[in-house]
């Protein structure tokens, strides 16, 4: 509490003014893509972090954040007058659900009352930490390694996987160990971007020829082919034997790009190397022609949209749906065109 000690602390419903909100933003914009938050849950998490901050004697006006913070004070109060500031409505009632909904996140803790004030303690992930970007010209498409990338790969498509609220907790030790299933199963449906500099992955792509006793699924609930975020056992999509001419579909189980990443260069190199994947999957398969998805972030669904995927089958219990793109019209896309005016900004 040194701060609270040599200077006045700023006054919460002051936050924008003591933190700038294009420096908010820097984490906002970060913090969406992981544990589930919301962006209304991310305003707040960033706002709470930065009253944190201060009172760790830090001055204003606040440019960066640290993950490492100590215990501070926050009442109820407090809190809405960082989280509704600029709100017309918010109360200490409605504070105190936001911060419920971020101790049960395991972002805050509520630490024991000392008979003065409400004490809390933040759980900054580094991921919740603004990254530089990675230049173009310095990665490269290769072939998933079995051996070295299924950790690296599932941490990157956990953020993604986090947007759902219900999982298993265990997400990340089920993706490692299918990942390594599947290129075991059909090793050149999966690709990757790979950094020059220690040739890690910062994408993954995974397509399979998928068995035409499986292809009923296309046509149902899409929830029911969901296989890496849920506890199932058994995988519903089976990958067809090489050059079975009863293949027809193939279905993309993941197109995922790590958030540093997500941009127009970075996209178009990953879907040109796809375009080239699927060519040389269709030579395999000479029947192959349709293409199936499933997108598990909202951001995700624009993007395949916005390539000329058409929306199918609804899931009635979730925002999940089935997407459809013909494969010829997909290996002769302009992906440069396709992309031009894609917002990627919006997280």
């Amino acid at each position: 509490m040194s701060a609270q000690a040599d200077l006045p602390m700023p006054r919460p419903d002051q936050v924008n003014l003591w933190f700038p909100p294009e420096q908010q933003q820097h984490y906002i914009d970060r913090m969406v893509d992981q544990s589930g938050l919301t962006r209304r849950q991310a305003i707040c998490f960033v706002r709470l972090w930065g009253y944190a901050h201060l009172q760790s004697g830090s001055a204003p006006p606040i440019q960066t954040l640290s993950p490492h913070q100590g215990i501070f004070y926050c009442s109820h109060s407090d809190a809405a007058n960082l989280f509704y500031c600029d709100r017309p409505t918010g109360s200490d009632r409605s504070a105190g659900m936001m911060l419920d909904q971020l101790v049960a996140k395991r972002l805050v803790r509520r630490e024991p009352f000392d008979g003065t004030q409400t004490r809390l303690s933040l759980q900054v992930p580094s991921t919740f930490l603004p990254a530089e970007s990675v230049p173009l010209s310095t990665v490269y498409p290769d072939t998933f390694d079995l051996r070295c990338d299924a950790p690296l790969v599932a941490a990157i498509l956990e953020a993604s996987y986090s947007w759902m609220r219900l999982r298993p907790a265990a997400t990340s030790f089920k993706m490692t160990r299918v990942l390594r299933q599947w290129a075991g199963q059909y090793p050149d449906g999966l690709r990757v971007l790979r950094t020059e500099a220690d040739h890690s992955p910062v994408g993954l792509s995974v397509f399979f020829p998928v068995h035409s006793s499986c292809e009923e699924q296309f046509h149902l609930s899409p929830s029911g082919s969901l296989y890496l975020s849920t506890a199932n056992r058994e995988d519903p999509i089976r990958v067809a034997a090489p050059e079975d001419p009863d293949c027809y579909v193939v279905f993309v189980r993941s197109w995922q790009l790590a958030p540093r990443c997500w941009n127009y260069g970075m996209a178009c190199l990953m879907l040109q190397d796809s375009q080239e994947t699927l060519g040389r999957m269709q030579r395999e398969f000479p029947n192959l022609c349709d293409i199936y998805t499933i997108t598990i972030h909202p951001r995700l669904e624009a993007f395949a949209l916005a390539l000329g995927f058409k929306v199918m089958k609804t899931d009635p219990a979730s925002s999940l749906s089935w997407l459809y793109l013909p494969l010829d019209r997909f290996l002769a896309l302009d992906v440069d065109e396709a992309l031009v005016e894609f917002d990627f900004g919006d997280r």
